[in-house]
């Protein structure tokens, strides 16, 4: 193979780019059909997706759980453990995330839901949801806002006030007379719309700088914003707790007792995720939110089990909350969104932003890496090397490691010891940052000048992601293979990449890829397996865990199961 150098200006740097060592085999992709239920081919709880679950409808109270009915899913709170447990959403079989009413059957343990298209029912023994389309058991297209038991049958009413009962065994529903339903109201347990009973509220104690409005039929939330969040349902438990489903700040509780109220977060501030870190157990999410009421960060703490949301557009500071990446750095956490650079204080809850006004090639920024007090940053018209100044954590010393005349898009950058390697729109560019010399690979292996999207080091192998699959350069024995690949996934668009001893994962608009080493072939997952979304924007690796950021959530897959080989 013919050895090829990188040059700029007509110096030689770094030699010769390797390898692409195998062929990807891909699967056609399939249309989307009615999902059925839970995925018989994997274990409960080897998908998981968290989304935004604040805009809730109603809520359920079991036996150990409270469940919320929300645009984003099913939310669940262990009451006796006071905390948040995983969520129901479509990675766990249901097929939609849009949840009009849920209800727990204490007769059997069973939960159930409605969605838009369907009636589900997760069994307590198997815990695997079964879904039912409205069609085939006598709905017909009629929205379900409420369910309801006795001790033979299920009941549904409809959006219009259509009432359907079916025995527990047939599940073929048929529509019952407006006479019936007034003698039928009161032996019925319902959930949902109909199981809602006003009382006078007390006026609560809040923690932290909420108002809350306790009008018997209509009470809402208000912040310190002037906005108003609605409460659409409440509902008190046996144990005088009043439970709360709001609409856009999510659930809260209540002790009727102490008359003590406080709110419960959970889940994104926005569905889109653009971008993740995790650091120990911080973990954060950013997107680009679009129109949408609420949008900006979100921050877990996975040890206390908190989530806290910081929006750009109420904090001083924050420039823009259209989030691209993110890199903490100790105390300080950097966000490259799509209206310049962020620095955020954690200690001091202090916001700082840096644009053009302060030396940065462009606002608009891909990708970040921070190490050592020192930030690099991938923009639309460049590289820029990133420092405070000493003194000062308003101003910054930038530094420009691509030429300002030239203007290329740096869409990835991953550090390697001293070299910063590149996934650019004119192919791979590489920077000594010892040396202080860099440039691109003008060769005609590997991606040669084509644009590459995303970039990821594992030992020898430089992994980068292109608009026609993947291409692998082995610094040990500095030579590219070229990858058959190419032609078998000619419209196939890398948007992340992660390289690991294992495996490599790569994200991409038509579902994520997975290379087993041992095995040598990649395997393709998609929404038939538990994705939530096929556009994997972000790769994250937790151990045995992936989490990936796609534009409907963030899905946590269990990739490394004793139990399964894929």
């Amino acid at each position: 193979m013919r050895k090829k150098s990188f040059r700029r200006k007509g110096a030689a740097l770094l030699g010769i780019l390797g390898v692409l060592f195998v062929s990807l085999v891909s699967l056609q992709a399939r249309p989307l059909q009615f999902v059925e239920g839970t995925n018989p081919n994997y274990e409960v709880g080897d998908w998981v997706s968290y989304t935004n679950t604040r805009y809730m409808r109603s809520l359920a109270v079991g036996n150990r759980f409270v469940y919320f009915a929300t645009t984003g899913g099913i939310s669940r709170y262990d009451v006796f453990g006071n905390r948040w447990e995983t969520p129901f959403t479509f990675s766990d079989g249901l097929p939609d995330n849009d949840i009009y009413a849920v209800a727990f059957d204490f007769t059997s343990g069973s939960i159930f839901c409605a969605t838009p298209s369907a009636l589900c029912v997760r069994d307590p023994a198997s815990r695997r949801w079964r879904n039912y389309q409205l069609k085939s058991i006598g709905v017909g297209n009629k929205a379900v806002r409420s369910i309801g038991f006795d001790s033979n049958n299920i009941y549904l009413m409809t959006y219009n006030h259509t009432l359907f009962q079916s025995s527990r065994d047939a599940f073929n529903f048929l529509e019952v007379s407006d006479q019936s339903v007034v003698s039928l109201k009161d032996s019925i347990d319902w959930f949902g719309e109909m199981a809602f009973k006003p009382i006078q509220l007390p006026t609560f104690l809040l923690t932290g700088s909420l108002l809350f409005y306790p009008d018997k039929y209509h009470p809402y939330f208000e912040d310190v914003n002037g906005r108003d969040f609605k409460v659409p349902f409440y509902q008190e438990d046996p144990w005088q707790t009043l439970w709360l489903a709001s609409w856009g700040l999510g659930a809260a509780k209540a002790d009727m007792r102490t008359q003590v109220l406080e709110t419960l977060p959970f889940g994104l501030l926005e569905n889109d995720v653009q971008a993740m870190a995790l650091t120990g157990n911080d973990f954060w999410f950013g997107g680009v939110g679009g129109e949408v009421p609420m949008k900006g960060v979100t921050h877990w703490n996975r040890s206390t089990g908190q989530w806290e949301y910081f929006e750009g557009r109420f904090l001083a500071g924050f420039r823009s909350d259209d989030v691209m990446a993110i890199a903490p750095a100790g105390r300080t956490v950097w966000f490259g969104t799509l209206d310049g650079l962020t620095r955020y204080d954690q200690k001091k809850n202090d916001w700082n932003s840096y644009t053009l006004f302060n030396g940065l090639s462009s606002n608009r920024i891909y990708d970040l890496v921070a190490d050592s007090g020192r930030v690099w940053v991938a923009t639309d018209e460049g590289l820029d090397l990133v420092r405070l100044k000493r003194g000062r954590k308003d101003s910054l010393i930038v530094r420009h490691i691509t030429k300002p005349s030239q203007k290329v898009p740096v869409y990835a950058i991953q550090k390697d010891g001293d070299l910063l390697w590149a996934a650019t729109g004119y192919g791979v560019y590489v920077y000594n940052s010892s040396t202080g010399k860099g440039g691109y690979y003008y060769g005609a292996d590997g991606p040669g000048n084509a644009p590459t999207t995303a970039v990821s080091v594992c030992g020898d192998e430089v992994w980068f992601g292109t608009r026609y699959g993947v291409e692998v350069y082995n610094k040990a024995k500095k030579k590219w293979l070229g990858p058959p690949e190419r032609t078998l996934l000619s419209n196939l668009k890398s948007l992340s990449l992660c390289a690991t001893p294992k495996a490599v994962w790569l994200g991409t608009t038509d579902g994520l890829y997975k290379f087993n080493r041992k095995r040598r072939y990649w395997k393709k997952f998609t929404q038939a397996d538990g994705l939530i979304n096929p556009r994997v924007q972000s790769i994250v690796v937790d151990g045995d865990y992936l989490w990936l950021g796609t534009p409907d959530g963030v899905t946590r897959f269990y990739w490394n199961a004793p139990y399964r080989i894929d």
